[in-house]
């Protein structure tokens, strides 16, 4: 469904949907509510940020995006495939999966409500997905063309301009957390690889006492290892008094052990 359609006035649907706002001008159509749900979702997405909903919904006009609905096991977009179309989940949740030349699925990542996907490949010479994307359950999705991001308007509305901006700004910060993603692989052992990434919050937060913003599991991703090898260091490393950790809370105890094991 273009929800350009729809902000240029001339959306159909094949009802409409009774339920009055609360001044009682009119009734709302269909269209009116999915782009409520679709606002209501990414007016907090850093892609917009800065933005009002107003500017927003020109984006989505001047942009064609397309609102979808995808199945259990549908599959948006297949390794190796060309992507045009940058996405933010709605609702539900999409993996990423890669496949082994054994056929073996691995799920690298689990899109939730928000996040982005396809804008890796926004402004690549070649935009081939490197893995499959597949709908976990039911789900929605917001669709954006890249040329969007690519291609100023007649305007040269700021808001547009804001939004090449904050595009630039989301792969600015991809390419810094990859970049310390190496350097902690880097690192010979998993306390190694621990005490890089602990170094790195506690660098961020200027902080000795912070939260991990991961879960264990993802924590465990991150780092390439099996969650309960990270759970077991973790607990080791708090034996050794070199750190306290209480559910996603970390305290370093003894920093200039923490930076030995880092080097």
């Amino acid at each position: 469904m273009e929800l350009s359609k729809y902000l240029e006035g001339s959306f159909s649907c094949n009802f409409q949907i009774i339920m009055y706002n609360k001044i009682k001008r009119r009734p709302r159509t269909c269209a009116e509510e999915i782009m409520d749900e679709v606002i209501k979702v990414i007016k907090n997405n850093v892609l917009f940020k800065n933005m009002n909903e107003e500017e927003i919904k020109a984006i989505l006009k001047c942009s064609n995006a397309v609102y979808e609905k995808f199945t259990n096991n549908q599959v948006i977009f297949e390794k190796d495939a060309r992507v045009n179309r940058l996405g933010i989940v709605i609702e539900g949740e999409l993996n990423l999966v890669s496949q082994k030349y054994n056929g073996a699925r691995v799920i690298v990542t689990t899109l939730e409500k928000n996040d982005l996907f396809g804008e890796a490949l926004v402004f690549a010479s070649a935009n081939f997905s490197p893995y499959d994307l597949v709908s976990a359950g039911n789900s929605k999705a917001l669709l954006i063309p890249y040329r969007i991001f690519s291609n100023m308007c007649l305007n040269s509305c700021d808001y547009h301009n804001r939004l090449i901006s904050n595009m630039l700004a989301i792969l600015s910060d991809k390419i810094i957390m990859l970049n310390n993603k190496m350097s902690i692989l880097n690192a010979e052992t998993l306390r190694g690889r621990i005490a890089v990434y602990l170094l790195s919050l506690n660098k961020k937060t200027n902080s000795q006492i912070f939260d991990i913003p991961m879960n264990r599991q993802e924590l465990a991703e991150f780092l390439n290892v099996k969650r309960p090898s990270l759970s077991r260091e973790l607990s080791n490393m708090q034996k050794d008094n070199i750190i306290e950790v209480y559910r996603s809370s970390v305290k370093i105890i003894e920093m200039d052990k923490l930076r030995e094991l880092a080097d």
